[in-house]
């Protein structure tokens, strides 16, 4: 914002009294917005605003109720520190939680005064942890207005009982909709351009990306989409709204309840007759700890009309300028997903056989080591060569990836799970000069993108558009290099599974 604008709101907002406190706050930025006037922090040439309430309470007595916008802010609001996260099991001793965690946070290198790209971060965690605390500064410095939000976790985002059934089930969902209309509103303030918005995220915060790239709602909320490692092809629940038409789940069998999960996370906690009441008065600490593994997205009809692969199958996505990919070890993740190796071969059934051919090389390490890449391959690559074939179908462009680099330790052969996002963020800081520069490659097509909705510029490696038929994919490593698919065999058995879970007879 023009900084005269910004005095002539303070000016009549606070009156000329009010500047007796702003003498003490010299060299910190103030934005002054419809919903309040905020100050930040600029470091080493960016300005950040952190802690932004995007939405009211959703604690107490509107638990398990759809967010409503924040309201006006009195004052000026010091925007110098993150919010606190939204509930979720601890990891290590910090707790810095609440039920009333919907913030966002902005950064801008307020480098002049045209309006900048957007790139909005959805973080991810299994849809039971994170927050929106990131380094937005390391893509902020490359031209663009960086957000970032929390949305709630667990049981207390998403969540459908019988109890609740006059509501959606996707609360997280729709706190991401919500976010994502104060960016539209509010972001200009901050120097971004509200007509330029890119969504992206990593893990959930990729298969986030893929159901709003699927959601009706999402329309005009943003004009290109990132999805990093997001899993829409991954069997989801289903609540009693949802449509009777049902694919199976990932055993081949009929698909889970999604009020039967529920319940028993309820049960976990209570004996009790499981009354609204009772849901509201439940401990959310102890609530969002109940889950076994990673909490799924739930098909309601409403929020999550379908599953986003099945959406992108039937060609019913945003048409929108779209990135996504992968990396090389994905199945570095499986054991923290409550997912057992037992587990995984019932899933895969008879095809089990053939894939052991397919994937020999990593069978012959170990059955861990190739149950593990079968398992990445199939959650997460699988899901960015269904959804980037059906852009092609759709002829609207989409860019795909692979990231192959050495991995973080011996026990990853190749790159795991997240590492995109870490080198995305945090590559710069790297002691390893390989890493600095693949970071800044990256950092570069992603924010060409963002600019332009086309990955490409000048003196770098030209990434080709991906259709069916060339199937090529921009592979990160070393040196970069465009190839067909790394796993080109494999995925078509991958393919030919998927098809067979969803396809509904008629």
């Amino acid at each position: 914002m023009k900084p005269l604008l910004v005095l002539a709101a303070l000016m009549f907002g606070l009156g000329f009294a009010g500047f007796a406190d702003l003498a003490n706050a010299k060299g910190r930025p103030l934005v002054a917005t419809e919903q309040g006037i905020f100050r930040g922090v600029n470091e080493n040439g960016v300005n950040s605003f952190k802690g932004i309430p995007f939405a009211q309470p959703v604690g107490g007595a509107r638990r398990w109720t759809v967010a409503v916008p924040a309201k006006k802010q009195s004052g000026i609001f010091e925007a110098d520190r993150y919010g606190p996260s939204c509930l979720q099991p601890l990891v290590g001793g910090h707790k810095d939680q609440s039920e009333d965690c919907l913030s966002l946070n902005v950064w801008s290198d307020d480098s002049d005064q045209n309006l900048k790209p957007v790139m909005v971060w959805i973080h991810g965690g299994m849809f039971r942890y994170g927050s929106g605390k990131i380094a937005g500064d390391a893509l902020a410095r490359e031209g663009v207005v960086v957000v970032s939000f929390n949305y709630r976790l667990g049981p207390l985002g998403f969540f459908a009982h019988r109890a609740l059934n006059d509501q959606p089930a996707n609360f997280g969902v729709l706190d991401m909709l919500l976010a994502l209309q104060w960016v539209q509103r509010y972001v200009r303030d901050f120097g971004g351009d509200p007509e330029n918005v890119t969504i992206f995220g990593v893990s959930a915060g990729g298969m986030a990306v893929k159901l709003l790239m699927t959601s009706d709602s999402s329309t005009g909320l943003f004009h290109k989409a990132i999805a990093q490692s997001g899993y829409a092809t991954w069997a989801l629940p289903r609540s009693q709204r949802a449509a009777k038409r049902a694919p199976k789940n990932m055993l081949m069998e009929t698909a889970e309840r999604a009020e039967d999960i529920a319940h028993q996370w309820v049960r976990t906690l209570t004996s009790e007759p499981q009354s609204k009441d009772v849901l509201l008065g439940l401990d959310g600490d102890k609530l969002v700890g109940s889950p076994n593994g990673f909490v799924l997205p739930v098909v309601d009809g409403e929020s999550v009309v379908e599953e986003p692969g099945i959406r992108f199958r039937n060609l019913q996505q945003l048409p929108l300028p779209f990135m996504t990919g992968g990396n090389s070890f994905e199945g570095s993740v499986m054991p923290y997903l409550g997912v057992s190796e037992d587990g995984y071969e019932r899933m895969l059934g008879s095809d089990l056989v053939s894939l052991k051919g397919l994937y020999a090389d990593d069978f012959r390490v170990s059955r861990s080591a190739g149950l593990k890449r079968l398992f990445g391959d199939h959650r997460y690559i699988l899901s960015a060569h269904v959804t980037g074939a059906a852009m092609s179908r759709s002829a609207v462009p989409a860019w795909l990836y692979y990231l192959d680099v050495d991995g973080d330790s011996s026990a990853s052969p190749g790159s795991p799970h997240g590492q995109d996002a870490k080198i995305l963020f945090g590559g710069q800081a790297s002691t390893e000069a390989a890493v600095v520069a693949l970071s800044a490659r990256m950092k570069r097509y992603w924010v060409n993108f963002a600019q332009t909705g086309n990955p490409n510029g000048s003196g770098q490696v030209v990434w080709p558009t991906h259709t069916e038929q060339n199937n090529m994919w921009m592979v990160f490593g070393s040196q970069d290099r465009v190839a067909t698919s790394p796993v080109a065999s494999k995925l078509e058995a991958l393919v030919a599974m998927y098809n067979a879970r969803v396809r509904v007879d008629e």
